[in-house]
Protein backbone atom coordinates (compact mmCIF):
# COMPACT_ATOMS: atom_id res chain seq x y z
CA UNK A 1 0.00 0.00 0.00
CA UNK A 2 1.34 3.49 -1.31
CA UNK A 3 2.01 5.81 1.37
CA UNK A 4 0.72 9.83 1.06
CA UNK A 5 2.27 12.56 2.46
CA UNK A 6 0.50 15.92 3.31
CA UNK A 7 2.63 17.60 0.56
CA UNK A 8 1.24 15.45 -2.01
CA UNK A 9 -2.35 16.06 -0.99
CA UNK A 10 -2.06 20.04 -0.71
CA UNK A 11 -0.29 19.42 -4.03
CA UNK A 12 -2.80 17.49 -5.36
CA UNK A 13 -5.29 20.29 -4.26
CA UNK A 14 -3.91 23.24 -5.51
CA UNK A 15 -5.58 23.25 -8.81
CA UNK A 16 -8.76 23.17 -6.76
CA UNK A 17 -8.11 26.05 -4.55
CA UNK A 18 -6.93 27.87 -7.54
CA UNK A 19 -10.10 27.95 -9.07
CA UNK A 20 -12.00 28.38 -5.77
CA UNK A 21 -9.89 31.81 -4.89
CA UNK A 22 -10.59 32.88 -8.59
CA UNK A 23 -14.48 32.50 -8.08
CA UNK A 24 -14.47 34.32 -4.59
CA UNK A 25 -12.10 37.03 -6.24
CA UNK A 26 -13.77 37.47 -9.70
CA UNK A 27 -17.40 39.38 -8.16
CA UNK A 28 -14.90 41.99 -6.21
CA UNK A 29 -12.49 42.26 -9.51
CA UNK A 30 -15.92 43.25 -12.05
CA UNK A 31 -17.81 45.33 -9.29
CA UNK A 32 -14.90 47.85 -9.95
CA UNK A 33 -15.63 48.05 -13.82
CA UNK A 34 -18.75 46.87 -13.18
CA UNK A 35 -22.39 49.40 -13.65
CA UNK A 36 -22.93 52.05 -10.74
CA UNK A 37 -25.18 49.48 -8.57
CA UNK A 38 -22.49 47.52 -7.30
CA UNK A 39 -20.60 50.52 -6.08
CA UNK A 40 -20.36 52.44 -2.81
CA UNK A 41 -23.33 55.22 -3.26
CA UNK A 42 -22.19 58.78 -2.92
CA UNK A 43 -22.27 60.91 -0.24
CA UNK A 44 -25.46 63.27 -0.33
CA UNK A 45 -24.23 66.37 -0.73
CA UNK A 46 -25.50 68.61 2.46
CA UNK A 47 -27.83 71.52 2.19
CA UNK A 48 -27.80 75.03 2.09
CA UNK A 49 -28.69 75.26 5.68
CA UNK A 50 -26.09 72.84 6.18
CA UNK A 51 -23.01 74.72 4.06
CA UNK A 52 -23.98 78.06 4.73
CA UNK A 53 -21.32 80.22 6.87
CA UNK A 54 -22.45 81.73 10.14
CA UNK A 55 -22.37 84.90 9.07
CA UNK A 56 -24.30 84.73 5.63
CA UNK A 57 -27.46 83.01 7.25
CA UNK A 58 -29.38 86.39 6.83
CA UNK A 59 -29.90 84.73 2.92
CA UNK A 60 -31.42 81.67 4.29
CA UNK A 61 -35.25 81.49 4.40
CA UNK A 62 -37.61 80.97 7.35
CA UNK A 63 -37.93 76.93 6.76
CA UNK A 64 -34.03 76.55 6.10
CA UNK A 65 -33.09 78.78 9.01
CA UNK A 66 -36.05 76.58 11.07
CA UNK A 67 -33.62 73.63 9.77
CA UNK A 68 -30.05 75.25 10.36
CA UNK A 69 -31.51 75.90 14.06
CA UNK A 70 -33.04 72.24 14.97
CA UNK A 71 -29.61 70.65 13.48
CA UNK A 72 -26.77 72.90 14.81
CA UNK A 73 -28.20 75.05 17.21
CA UNK A 74 -27.56 74.64 20.97
CA UNK A 75 -29.80 71.97 23.01
CA UNK A 76 -32.58 74.91 23.57
CA UNK A 77 -32.17 76.39 20.14
CA UNK A 78 -33.60 73.13 18.94
CA UNK A 79 -36.09 72.39 21.11
CA UNK A 80 -37.44 75.94 20.47
CA UNK A 81 -36.93 75.08 16.19
CA UNK A 82 -38.21 71.63 16.91
CA UNK A 83 -41.64 73.35 18.83
CA UNK A 84 -41.85 75.83 16.26
CA UNK A 85 -41.61 73.86 13.54
CA UNK A 86 -44.74 71.46 15.11
CA UNK A 87 -46.89 74.38 15.51
CA UNK A 88 -46.00 75.27 11.75
CA UNK A 89 -47.48 72.17 10.41
CA UNK A 90 -45.50 72.80 7.20
CA UNK A 91 -45.18 69.63 4.80
CA UNK A 92 -42.03 70.48 3.27
CA UNK A 93 -40.59 70.03 6.82
CA UNK A 94 -41.98 66.28 7.22
CA UNK A 95 -39.29 64.80 5.84
CA UNK A 96 -36.55 66.99 7.95
CA UNK A 97 -38.35 65.23 10.68
CA UNK A 98 -38.01 61.98 9.89
CA UNK A 99 -34.14 62.79 8.99
CA UNK A 100 -33.13 64.08 12.39
CA UNK A 101 -35.06 61.54 14.00
CA UNK A 102 -32.89 58.64 13.08
CA UNK A 103 -29.80 61.06 13.51
CA UNK A 104 -30.68 62.78 17.08
CA UNK A 105 -28.74 61.03 19.62
CA UNK A 106 -30.57 63.55 22.63
CA UNK A 107 -33.10 61.32 23.93
CA UNK A 108 -35.08 64.14 24.85
CA UNK A 109 -34.90 65.81 21.29
CA UNK A 110 -36.10 62.36 20.24
CA UNK A 111 -39.42 62.41 22.25
CA UNK A 112 -39.90 65.81 20.82
CA UNK A 113 -39.78 64.63 17.33
CA UNK A 114 -41.98 62.10 17.93
CA UNK A 115 -44.40 64.53 19.04
CA UNK A 116 -44.18 66.62 16.44
CA UNK A 117 -44.77 63.61 13.83
CA UNK A 118 -47.71 62.77 15.77
CA UNK A 119 -49.34 65.99 15.36
CA UNK A 120 -48.29 66.32 11.27
CA UNK A 121 -50.40 63.24 11.31
CA UNK A 122 -48.86 61.16 8.16
CA UNK A 123 -48.89 57.95 7.82
CA UNK A 124 -45.06 57.89 6.96
CA UNK A 125 -43.97 58.14 10.48
CA UNK A 126 -46.10 54.95 11.43
CA UNK A 127 -42.89 52.53 10.15
CA UNK A 128 -40.08 54.50 12.21
CA UNK A 129 -42.10 54.80 15.49
CA UNK A 130 -42.90 51.02 15.48
CA UNK A 131 -39.23 50.08 15.23
CA UNK A 132 -38.79 52.52 17.97
CA UNK A 133 -41.32 51.08 20.38
CA UNK A 134 -40.25 47.89 19.64
CA UNK A 135 -36.55 47.53 20.04
CA UNK A 136 -36.28 50.95 22.89
CA UNK A 137 -37.37 49.80 26.26
CA UNK A 138 -36.59 53.11 28.01
CA UNK A 139 -39.25 56.34 27.56
CA UNK A 140 -38.08 56.93 24.60
CA UNK A 141 -40.17 53.72 24.07
CA UNK A 142 -42.81 54.54 25.66
CA UNK A 143 -43.52 58.09 23.89
CA UNK A 144 -43.11 56.20 20.67
CA UNK A 145 -46.00 53.92 21.01
CA UNK A 146 -47.78 57.06 22.63
CA UNK A 147 -47.34 58.89 18.99
CA UNK A 148 -48.72 55.42 17.35
CA UNK A 149 -51.69 56.47 19.63
CA UNK A 150 -52.09 59.73 18.35
CA UNK A 151 -51.71 58.45 14.84
CA UNK A 152 -54.66 55.92 15.26
CA UNK A 153 -52.34 52.85 15.71
CA UNK A 154 -52.77 51.14 18.84
CA UNK A 155 -51.29 47.74 17.96
CA UNK A 156 -48.44 48.05 20.76
CA UNK A 157 -50.71 49.02 23.40
CA UNK A 158 -50.66 45.88 25.16
CA UNK A 159 -46.72 46.43 25.42
CA UNK A 160 -47.00 49.39 26.86
CA UNK A 161 -49.93 48.10 29.50
CA UNK A 162 -47.30 45.08 30.54
CA UNK A 163 -45.06 48.39 31.90
CA UNK A 164 -46.72 48.48 34.77
CA UNK A 165 -45.56 45.59 36.43
CA UNK A 166 -42.79 46.58 38.48
CA UNK A 167 -39.33 46.25 37.24
CA UNK A 168 -36.09 45.43 39.78
CA UNK A 169 -34.20 47.42 37.30
CA UNK A 170 -36.35 50.27 35.89
CA UNK A 171 -38.70 51.01 39.05
CA UNK A 172 -39.72 54.14 37.35
CA UNK A 173 -40.68 52.89 34.37
CA UNK A 174 -44.33 51.41 35.87
CA UNK A 175 -45.11 55.31 37.25
CA UNK A 176 -44.11 56.73 33.57
CA UNK A 177 -46.25 53.70 31.71
CA UNK A 178 -49.32 54.93 34.19
CA UNK A 179 -49.15 58.47 33.97
CA UNK A 180 -48.87 57.73 30.02
CA UNK A 181 -51.68 55.51 29.93
CA UNK A 182 -54.04 58.29 31.50
CA UNK A 183 -52.66 60.74 29.16
CA UNK A 184 -53.30 59.18 25.76
CA UNK A 185 -56.63 58.05 26.83
CA UNK A 186 -58.19 60.25 28.93
CA UNK A 187 -59.28 57.72 31.71
CA UNK A 188 -57.81 57.51 35.33
CA UNK A 189 -57.75 53.98 36.37
CA UNK A 190 -55.75 52.15 38.69
CA UNK A 191 -52.00 51.03 37.95
CA UNK A 192 -53.12 47.70 36.86
CA UNK A 193 -52.59 45.28 33.77
CA UNK A 194 -56.08 44.00 34.03
CA UNK A 195 -58.13 47.24 34.30
CA UNK A 196 -56.03 48.64 31.70
CA UNK A 197 -56.17 45.53 29.07
CA UNK A 198 -59.34 45.21 29.74
CA UNK A 199 -60.17 49.17 29.01
CA UNK A 200 -58.13 48.39 25.58
CA UNK A 201 -59.79 45.37 24.38
CA UNK A 202 -63.38 47.28 25.09
CA UNK A 203 -62.17 50.30 23.33
CA UNK A 204 -59.42 49.02 20.33
CA UNK A 205 -59.52 51.90 17.58
CA UNK A 206 -60.37 49.39 15.31
CA UNK A 207 -62.66 46.85 17.99
CA UNK A 208 -64.69 45.25 15.14
CA UNK A 209 -61.80 43.82 13.06
CA UNK A 210 -59.73 40.59 14.12
CA UNK A 211 -55.79 41.88 14.34
CA UNK A 212 -54.47 38.09 15.13
CA UNK A 213 -54.13 37.20 11.50
CA UNK A 214 -51.16 39.26 10.70
CA UNK A 215 -48.91 38.79 13.33
CA UNK A 216 -46.30 36.60 11.34
CA UNK A 217 -46.55 39.70 8.72
CA UNK A 218 -46.01 43.01 8.49
CA UNK A 219 -48.75 44.86 10.11
CA UNK A 220 -51.12 46.99 8.33
CA UNK A 221 -50.76 50.76 7.97
CA UNK A 222 -53.51 52.71 9.78
CA UNK A 223 -56.72 54.00 6.92
CA UNK A 224 -55.40 57.35 5.19
CA UNK A 225 -57.73 59.81 3.53
CA UNK A 226 -58.00 58.80 -0.08
CA UNK A 227 -55.47 60.36 -2.18
CA UNK A 228 -52.95 61.67 0.60
CA UNK A 229 -51.15 60.19 3.22
CA UNK A 230 -52.74 61.89 6.17
CA UNK A 231 -53.92 59.35 8.70
CA UNK A 232 -58.02 59.30 9.25
CA UNK A 233 -59.22 60.91 12.60
CA UNK A 234 -60.30 58.20 14.67
CA UNK A 235 -62.21 58.73 17.70
CA UNK A 236 -60.35 57.97 20.79
CA UNK A 237 -61.95 56.64 24.19
CA UNK A 238 -65.87 55.00 24.03
CA UNK A 239 -67.08 54.38 20.16
CA UNK A 240 -70.40 54.11 18.93
CA UNK A 241 -72.18 51.22 17.68
CA UNK A 242 -71.96 50.22 14.25
CA UNK A 243 -74.71 50.89 11.71
CA UNK A 244 -73.84 47.54 9.86
CA UNK A 245 -73.86 44.03 10.56
CA UNK A 246 -70.01 43.26 12.21
CA UNK A 247 -68.57 40.14 13.64
CA UNK A 248 -68.75 39.77 17.53
CA UNK A 249 -65.66 40.57 18.85
CA UNK A 250 -64.38 38.96 21.96
CA UNK A 251 -64.79 40.88 25.42
CA UNK A 252 -63.98 40.37 29.18
CA UNK A 253 -66.39 40.99 31.58
CA UNK A 254 -64.76 41.63 35.56
CA UNK A 255 -66.50 41.31 38.63
CA UNK A 256 -66.12 44.37 39.37
CA UNK A 257 -67.86 45.59 36.38
CA UNK A 258 -71.03 43.10 36.84
CA UNK A 259 -71.30 44.63 40.34
CA UNK A 260 -70.46 47.46 39.83
CA UNK A 261 -72.66 49.85 42.70
CA UNK A 262 -74.25 53.19 41.51
CA UNK A 263 -72.87 56.49 41.44
CA UNK A 264 -74.17 58.71 43.86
Amino acid sequence: MKRTFPTDTLRAMTPKLALLFAALLLPVLLSACGPQTFRRAARPTPGKHLSVEPRETASLTDREYLMRKATLGSRSERLEAIDVIERANDPELFGFLMERLKKEDDRFLQIRIMHALAAYGDVRAVAPLRHTARWDNTRVGVEAIAALYELGDDSYMPRLIQKLRVDEDNPEMAGIAHRTLKKITGQDLPPTTRAWLNYYRAHQLAPYQARSWYWPFHQPLPPTVEGTTKVVPTQKGRRPLPDHDVKIRRTNLTWYEFWKPDEP
